[in-house]
């Protein structure tokens, strides 16, 4: 295997004190009395990194993954274990970080070549694709600290891209720039890796890392969950958020007594519920064509979505439904048992009903909700709960907009003595002057 790095049991501690005092006093004492309380920001990372690899880290935050990059990078030493590289390394860190506030963007430029190695005449030929890749025009000649976050990136993205790096490493900088920006860079990356360069980087966008990476690994609380396919570790990074949204939510709005209404605490989540009670919703889940359950999908990949009620009424001729909302709270696409010419009939009180909808999922790149219902044909709500299931969409390829409707375009040359709409204006002229 022709390595390009690797991280051998890797650890970072951090030494915090509760007053600024505590840190002389145990100085002065050396050490023997003892006033800080430890911090593993990282522990016992370990992991190889083939040549050519384009691997993901991901992570809720303060998880250590930029500290870990830091590591990678050299600009911070581990307390325990060791990371060995093989080539140039050109790191994106943190924003601005590299950069002198006081000198113009040129100088940085020629400041941060050196740095990587690059001598004067080396830089001078590199200059132009640095600017012509930034693009931010004449703040380029004035000092960087008049530069808005956008710009920040732009030039350190153009320096760390441009000079041909065999490993580089981003940590989550491309979510300043803007949707045009963000599109050229990650063309950039894909270039870079085509050309054989290692990349590693940090993003929270799920998109990216399914599209670029081959590999992607998750963090939590400094240690790794799992090193595998982006498909299963960003369904694995989806779950450890809901499980911080659910503790949150339970925190702010917690369950009703069981006592009210008479009836058990139902075992579903969800961020607001109304109703009359006459059924309500006991179970969803999402699935994939696997049958597995899924709460990150492809575009247009085949989902299945179960539905489990149960009636505390007799009820005649109920509907179950779902509604998908995007992060915006934009409708993108509902429908329900009626709307799919399905009758229930006459349901009695104490039966469960399983109501399951197929479909593909053309939606756009997004993060979307899910809200279930079960009602009267007439629209009265027995039970009606918004944010019981979360799905986020991506796509290998890009595109805009809430609905991806799989277009495909073809090219044809055009003759240069073909002139469908001259032709046209032609014979109407002739026509006119027959007439």
């Amino acid at each position: 295997m022709n390595l390009a790095l690797r991280v051998d049991d890797v650890s970072k501690q951090y030494r915090t004190y509760a007053r600024p005092g505590d840190r002389l006093k145990e100085s002065l004492t050396r050490g023997r009395l003892r006033r800080h309380k430890e911090f593993w920001a990282l522990q016992n990372i370990g992991f190889e990194i083939e040549k050519g690899s384009t691997v993901g880290i991901i992570g809720p935050n303060g998880c250590g993954k930029s500290t870990l990059l830091q590591i990678i990078a050299g600009t911070l030493e581990p307390t325990h274990g060791e990371v060995w590289h093989d080539g140039r390394i050109a790191a994106l860190l943190e924003l601005g970080a590299g950069f002198d506030p006081e000198f113009t963007g040129v100088e940085n430029i020629y400041m941060n070549a050196s740095l990587l190695g690059f001598s004067r005449r080396e830089t001078d030929a590199l200059f132009p694709q640095v600017e012509r890749f930034a693009e931010i025009g004449d703040f380029l000649y004035q000092p960087v600290k008049t530069y808005s976050s956008g710009m920040y990136v732009r030039l350190a993205f153009a320096i760390a891209a441009s000079v041909e790096p065999d490993i580089l490493i981003i940590d989550e900088a491309l979510a300043v720039g803007d949707a045009v920006f963000q599109h050229r860079c990650l063309r950039r990356i894909k270039e870079l890796h085509t050309r054989g360069a290692t990349v590693l980087f940090v993003s929270h966008d799920a998109a990216a890392v399914r599209a670029l990476c081959s590999r992607a690994i998750l963090l939590k609380a400094g240690r790794i969950v799992i090193d595998g396919k982006p498909a299963d570790v960003l369904n694995r990074y989806q779950k450890i958020i809901m499980e911080r949204e659910e503790a949150y939510e339970a925190s702010i709005n917690p369950p009703p007594d069981s006592s009210v209404a008479n009836r058990p605490v139902v075992p579903i989540r969800y961020t607001y519920r109304h109703g009359d009670g006459s059924a309500e919703i006991i179970g969803a889940e999402l699935l994939d064509a696997t049958g597995r359950p899924v709460e990150i999908v492809e575009t247009g990949e085949a989902l299945t979505l179960r539905v489990l009620a149960r009636f505390n009424s007799d009820l005649d001729d109920p509907v179950v439904g779902f509604l998908i909302k995007n992060r915006h709270g934009i409708h993108t696409y509902g429908t329900n048992t009626g709307e799919q010419q399905i009758d229930l009939g006459f349901v009695r009180c104490g039966e469960t009903v399983e109501a399951t909808f197929a479909f593909s999922c053309w939606l756009g790149i997004d993060q979307y909700s899910m809200s279930l219902a079960v009602h009267s044909r007439a629209g009265e709500s027995y039970d009606w709960i918004d944010g019981a299931l979360f799905l986020r969409v991506t796509s290998a390829g890009h595109f805009e907009g809430v609905a991806n409707l799989n277009a495909s375009a073809t090219v044809r040359p055009k003759e240069s003595n073909q002139n469908p709409i001259g032709a046209r204006e032609n014979e109407s002229a002739l026509n006119a002057m027959k007439a």
